[in-house]
């Protein structure tokens, strides 16, 4: 458990370091780029990310399955998704840049966004293959050479963007250039680390196994993209997309629980594949779900209560109204990143379906609450909605998971972070002054650090693993 950790921090570093500067260029893309700007550009990646479902299949959640098993030729395993991915991937490409014109005009109605957008559809083979190559290097439990990577991708997309925005001022179309050629950097870097599982081989046999694995998590994924993305679109095409800019701002910022999410995806799925026949597995997931949960609870409450002083720091008055979004934002974005470990049970049994299932039925339930709420509550449904939606899937697996006695995990604390989250909304949107604002930061996250040290003698762990490894050197 305790090497889970060294990775995890790993990953953690490198993506606070990859969030701290890209959150420091919000500052210099709003002094330029306008909210219309802001809106079209959350409309591209949106569809990017249906996009991005279809051109893999998630076919790289079925290498990850299989890597560890011992009676699985890995090149071959490996290789074999490698090819898939690329003929999928190109597939799209062609046939979304032959319809392009219907979908800048009729369906997102961005036409004057659409070299951004055609650049954007060129991201789609690239995404796909550094994904995939990220992931193998992630089984290869090289987290240093990882991190190292992934940053110099993001300076490469960073800089180019950056001189597209403000030197040469060509809009977000520079921001789209940036990000393929971040991209392509990536896939040589990465595929150079795993060049010796790449060969000219392929096995139809593993792409079935790999497919029945995959396929039925696809519903899952597009549930997903909707949950995330179909609230920017409603708001785009019927509030505005000043109001979607405004929006996307609040969500920019929530996706700090992304540097969690990346650096525990990073890390959970080899842990997983890899120890799930030990002995004290079930004791160990819980140890690291109630650490994870706490937190989560403490990121929240942090980001929520202190949302004023971070839009003002990082944008201008003009994006203040996203201070309630992210307040009420930090509950689905807290419950995503429990879902990784509430599905491990599913995962390892191979029953996909029901990780497709628990999407579905709480992404359904967004939707209807997007198109029965939004004209009338307008923008503030719209993280209530995805709340919800998040609620319902994590519960549904948990009693999946639960009734096949998989894992047994400790679901009251889901209630408290609910509860901690809507006071805390509370206290934002009442405009309570900053002083008692950040005592409360310090109260709860001082209550947190009490109560886990009670419970799992947090500290006396990490001392006696510290005295150890001391030892040992």
């Amino acid at each position: 458990m305790f090497r889970f950790f060294k990775d995890f921090i790993i990953y953690g570093i490198a993506s606070v370091i990859a969030k701290i500067i890209g959150v420091f260029l919000m500052p210099v893309y709003t002094s330029i780029l306008s909210q219309e700007d802001y809106g079209a550009m959350a409309m591209i990646i949106a569809c990017k990310g249906i996009i991005d479902l279809v051109s893999n299949l998630n076919i790289h959640s079925g290498i990850a399955r299989d890597y560890y098993e011992t009676y699985i030729d890995r090149q071959k395993l490996v290789s074999t998704g490698l090819f898939s991915i690329l003929f999928f991937s190109f597939c799209v490409l062609f046939i979304m840049f032959a319809s392009r014109k219907y979908w800048i005009n009729e369906v997102l109605a961005i036409s004057n966004y659409s070299d951004a957008f055609t650049i954007m559809l060129f991201t789609i083979p690239a995404g796909s293959l550094l994904s995939y190559f990220s992931i193998l290097t992630r089984f290869k439990q090289k987290p240093l050479l990882f991190s190292i990577g992934s940053l110099l991708q993001l300076l490469i997309q960073i800089i180019i963007s950056i001189y597209g925005v403000v030197i040469l001022r060509l809009g977000i179309v520079s921001v789209f250039i940036g990000v393929l050629s971040g991209e392509l950097f990536g896939i040589l870097y990465f595929a150079l680390i795993n060049r010796q599982y790449i060969k000219l081989t392929f096995s139809v046999e593993y792409l079935k196994r790999v497919l029945i694995f995959a396929l039925p998590t696809l519903p899952a994924i597009l549930a997903g993209w909707v949950d995330s993305s179909l609230g920017q679109i409603f708001i785009g095409k019927y509030v505005s997309m000043e109001k979607l800019g405004i929006y996307s701002v609040a969500l920019q910022l929530a996706s700090v629980f992304t540097l969690v999410y990346v650096a525990l995806q990073n890390v959970w799925s080899p842990y997983l594949y890899e120890n799930y026949k030990k002995a004290n597995f079930n004791s160990e997931v819980t140890s690291l779900y109630m650490l994870l949960f706490f937190f989560i609870i403490s990121i929240s409450i942090t980001l929520s209560l202190l949302s004023k002083e971070i839009i003002l720091l990082l944008s201008n008055e003009n994006y203040l109204e996203a201070t309630k979004y992210l307040s009420l934002l930090c509950i689905p974005m807290g419950i995503y990143l429990l879902l990784p470990i509430v599905s491990s049970g599913v995962s390892l049994s191979r029953d996909t379906k029901y990780i497709g299932f628990s999407y579905v039925v709480g992404s359904i339930i967004n939707v209807l609450l997007l198109i029965m709420i939004l004209p009338f509550w307008g923008i503030m449904i719209v993280p209530i909605a995805l709340g919800i939606s998040r609620i319902v899937n994590y519960l549904i697996l948990y009693r999946v998971v639960q009734s096949k006695g998989l894992l047994e995990l400790p679901n009251k604390y889901i209630l408290y972070f609910i509860i901690l989250s809507v006071l805390c909304f509370g206290l934002v949107y009442i405009d309570l002054n900053f002083i008692c604002r950040i005592s409360c930061v310090f109260v709860i996250n001082g209550g947190i650090a009490i109560y886990l040290n009670k419970q799992m003698h947090v500290f006396v762990l990490i001392k006696s693993k510290l005295r150890r490894d001391k030892c040992e050197g």
